[in-house]
């Protein structure tokens, strides 16, 4: 054997110490296992949490956006609420005077016309250039009135606004001088029927402003109600309903009130 070449047990030993694996601190490694996951679980935790402070912040700054126009809102809205009773108060009040100033306009213009008459479908220019002076003559004829000297004393007499149209003659309005002679010839009209001059039949009624017809119009239901039962009525200016049933005056201002006391009748 050769001095340079190992002994056999020491090559043996050399062999086994080269395969055995070193043995493993299992400790350290639990130890740095736990802090890889923790390291691993604080990231993931702060991104997470940054992610939701955003979220969060995102929406705070929406819900404080949101909250401030509610309150704007909410203001404007009672300023409206505000202005709203205030216009409501002032409407009523409006509404009063409005109502006020009808009625006055109404009074005034019905009292301008108290004293005139309509004259329906006499012929145009029948009364030739001196209209007062062939209607004070005319009207007692056409009627059979007594009168002074044969004449009823108008103050004036004209045809209506506006050109005349085919076989439709316009109105004349005439301005009697004494008030009682209106209830005179209205009363001679309707108690005569049917009136004529040069074939045609010739219609006299009261001059009424507008508002006061609309006014009267609103009792045609009572009154055609008072007629089928033969109950006499009357319309008293501007439009007061009066009738007499049973030996008691009755007069009302409200047709609906006076539809409810006739149907009571019935």
């Amino acid at each position: 054997m050769s001095a340079e070449e190992p002994e056999p047990n020491q090559t043996a030993a050399a062999s086994e110490d080269a395969n055995v694996t070193p043995a493993v601190d299992n400790e350290a490694l639990a130890m740095e296992i736990s802090q890889y996951v923790a390291e691993r679980i604080s990231t993931m935790m702060e991104k997470k949490f940054g992610d939701l402070s955003a979220t969060l912040e995102n929406i705070t700054t929406r819900l404080e956006s949101n909250t401030k126009r509610i309150t704007e809102a909410e203001s404007r809205v009672s300023d409206v609420e505000d202005n709203m009773s205030a216009m409501e108060s002032r409407l009523k009040g409006l509404e009063t005077k409005v109502r006020a100033l009808t009625e006055r306009s109404i009074d005034i213009e019905g009292r301008s016309r108290r004293d005139n008459i309509l004259i329906f479908n006499l012929k145009e220019n029948a009364e030739g250039r001196q209209p007062v002076t062939f209607f004070e003559k005319w009207l007692p004829t056409l009627l059979n009135l007594e009168t002074k000297r044969g004449i009823i004393k108008i103050d004036r007499a004209h045809r209506s606004l506006g050109p005349p149209k085919p076989n439709r003659p316009r109105a004349v309005i005439i301005k009697l001088h004494n008030p009682r002679d209106k209830m005179r010839i209205l009363a001679a009209a309707r108690e005569k029927g049917p009136l004529t001059h040069e074939g045609q039949t010739i219609f006299i009624r009261q001059d009424l402003a507008s508002g006061v017809k609309e006014m009267r119009r609103a009792f045609n239901g009572v009154c055609q109600r008072l007629i089928d039962m033969n109950i006499r009525f009357s319309m008293r200016f501007p439009a007061t309903l009066s009738f007499s049933h049973r030996g008691k005056s009755h007069s009302f201002h409200s047709p609906k009130d006076a539809l409810a006391y006739v149907d009571g009748l019935s």
